[in-house]
């Protein structure tokens, strides 16, 4: 409430959205949930997170290699995040929810940096993160990872130790440049 209160006031002030039609924003129910299902249930590990997806008969496996998986953790206000630079692969998969083509992606990660495995939810057609920010916080408050930097209305960054004592960093950013062209978001869990 607090958030949303500080968001009303700062885009009020800048003359960017009234007061009420900030308040109106309501907070995301299907991507984040979505989201937690296919990255963030159990103890996550990349062959749980690919046995769960090929499992589930809603997800259909993609072959393509469209996604620019070096670009997880690129955020022009922020500093990069030099583990994401060299991809080993990845696989994905997608389906539609709520008319969008929504997906899922298991990216492997090589070389010396702490985070070996990522696996995030892509969402296309998205203007800004506002909706889904208090929804993914409290996800990734679930996993053990804790609130670092925002950059409103489009990024936040968490960081913290999973349950079995991993490090592990998500992000939900709603420039990203992961899938390509458009106003597309992303919600990621690197481990």
């Amino acid at each position: 409430m607090i958030r949303r209160a500080l968001i009303i006031a700062v885009l009020a002030a800048g003359g960017f959205a009234s007061a009420s039609a900030v308040a109106a924003i309501e907070n995301d129910t299907v991507m984040v949930p979505l989201f937690v299902q296919a990255c963030a249930t159990g103890t996550p590990s990349a062959e749980a997170i690919e046995a769960r997806m090929n499992a589930a008969s809603a997800w259909q496996r993609l072959t393509d290699t469209d996604l620019a998986v070096d670009e997880f953790g690129t955020v022009k206000s922020m500093q990069p995040i030099g583990d994401f630079k060299k991809p080993a692969g990845y696989k994905q998969w997608r389906r539609t929810v709520d008319g969008k083509e929504v997906r899922v992606v298991l990216a492997a990660f090589e070389g010396k940096g702490r985070y070996k495995n990522l696996c995030a939810l892509l969402v296309p057609d998205v203007k800004n993160a506002l909706p889904y920010l208090d929804p993914f916080r409290g996800a990734m408050k679930a996993v053990g990872l804790k609130a670092k930097s925002v950059d409103l209305v489009h990024y936040m960054e968490f960081s913290g130790k999973l349950a079995d004592g991993r490090k592990a960093r998500g992000d939900i950013f709603s420039r990203t440049r992961v899938l390509q062209p458009g106003d597309n978001m992303h919600m990621y869990l690197a481990f």
